[in-house]
């Protein structure tokens, strides 16, 4: 049975708990497992989690790292403060464990750029291929194309300078393509592969419910930029007394934006709900007349995706790449990051014609259905790619 090495800087494989929050990495090293691969997955220890399980055949392995310790170094505002000093102490506690376990792998695999040190310490001490699994790009992409800037983003900008084996790169309109081209990688180095949906949601019956309301699912973290969507429900309050603005997720930033749903007057139309599971969101999803996103990298999140395939008109902000997927008036309602009283209007007249929200939803869902692949079709497109290296490293 062939061993995989796989290596996170996140304690646990989904973002907002089990069963909560983005599924990619779950989705996908679970998928390695089904294939028949031995998955060992590498993260950072947590007081909730055990140091050591073994779940739906995947050995769950957590040690010491430094990312929550020196968390409060984010407060000085210089980023890289926090970031370089964890980084590379994790890629120290990796090589550390791998040399005192004496495990033996066919394959390294890294989630997301803050482990490009420890992935290439394993693989380079292992003799195996390796494989970056971007989760996206987490920083503008202007902001990757030229300046001093952009060194701050060490780590990103090392595995793109001297990229592994292979990456693959989900495509969720925060412009992979073009930060690997930016940095001169040919396209048969790396796979760009959009996130696939639930192939539930194909029979689910969606009836909106009443009294009417916006959906915004997402963490409750800066980049999500959850206070556009109070500042736009606000906006909405005064022609629209009765819609309601439901915001899914869980995050740091809960106090503050309680605050800001306090001072802008709409508490009574403003909800988080906090984290919940994914089939509860689908639930909430079916009920929507609208889906929001107002994030600050790119606006073809899970939840856009899903509500798409729902039939569920979109209206979102044009960060990254996101017009690449949403054509405005054509597949969704798309407007630019600073323009949330147009992204209201859209709202408003969303929900004035019922005919032109009936529409959109079906375009939508007729584009979404013929361009995107259900989760099990997706993640056999990704096994697919890391069995390859798999065969090839014993060779």
């Amino acid at each position: 049975m062939r061993r995989v090495l796989s290596i996170s800087p996140w304690p646990s494989v989904w973002s907002q708990g089990e069963g909560g929050g983005s599924p990619s990495e779950s989705y996908a090293i679970q998928a390695l497992c089904r294939a028949g691969f031995k998955v060992t997955h590498l993260s950072p220890a947590a007081r909730a989690l055990p140091v050591k399980e073994e779940r739906e055949g995947i050995l769950f392995v957590r040690i010491k790292a430094s990312f929550e310790r020196l968390r409060p170094l984010l407060k000085t505002g210089i980023a890289i403060s926090y970031r370089l000093p964890a980084i590379v102490q994790w890629s120290n506690s990796v090589s550390r464990w791998l040399k005192r376990s004496g495990g033996r792998f066919d394959l390294v695999l890294g989630h997301s750029s803050e482990t490009v040190y420890a992935m290439r310490r394993a693989a380079s001490y292992l003799g195996t291929p390796a494989i970056s699994r971007l989760y996206g790009i987490s920083v503008p992409i202007d902001r990757l194309r030229r300046g001093l800037r952009r060194e701050l983003c060490f780590d990103l900008i090392s595995l793109l300078r001297h990229p592994p084996d292979h990456l693959v790169i989900t495509d969720d309109g925060t412009c992979g393509d073009e930060a690997a081209g930016i940095f001169g990688i040919e396209p048969e180095r790396y796979h760009f592969l959009r996130n696939g949906y639930d192939p539930s949601l194909l029979s689910m019956r969606c009836e909106e419910s009443s009294p009417a309301y916006v959906l915004t699912a997402c963490r409750l973290v800066d980049w999500k930029r959850v206070d556009r969507v109070i500042r736009i429900a606000a906006l909405c309050k005064e022609s629209l007394p009765e819609l309601q603005f439901f915001i899914l997720g869980e995050g740091p930033l809960r106090s503050s934006i309680e605050k800001l749903i306090d001072r802008l007057g709409v508490s009574s139309t403003v909800h988080l709900t906090g984290m919940l599971p994914r089939y509860r969101m689908y639930d909430l999803m079916s009920g929507a007349s609208v889906v929001l996103a107002t994030q600050e990298l790119s606006n073809l999140n899970n939840t856009v995706l899903e509500a798409m395939v729902l039939g569920k008109p979109v209206v979102v902000l044009d960060a990254g790449c996101t017009r690449k997927f949403i054509r405005h008036g054509q597949t969704g309602l798309l407007y630019k990051p600073y323009d949330l009283e147009g992204a209201a209007r859209g709202i408003e007249r969303l929900m004035r014609e019922k005919s032109f929200r009936k529409d959109l939803g079906r375009r939508a869902k007729e584009f979404s259905r013929r361009i995107l692949l259900t989760w099990p079709e997706r993640l056999n497109q990704e096994v697919a790619i890391y069995r390859r290296f798999i065969s090839s490293s014993s060779v």
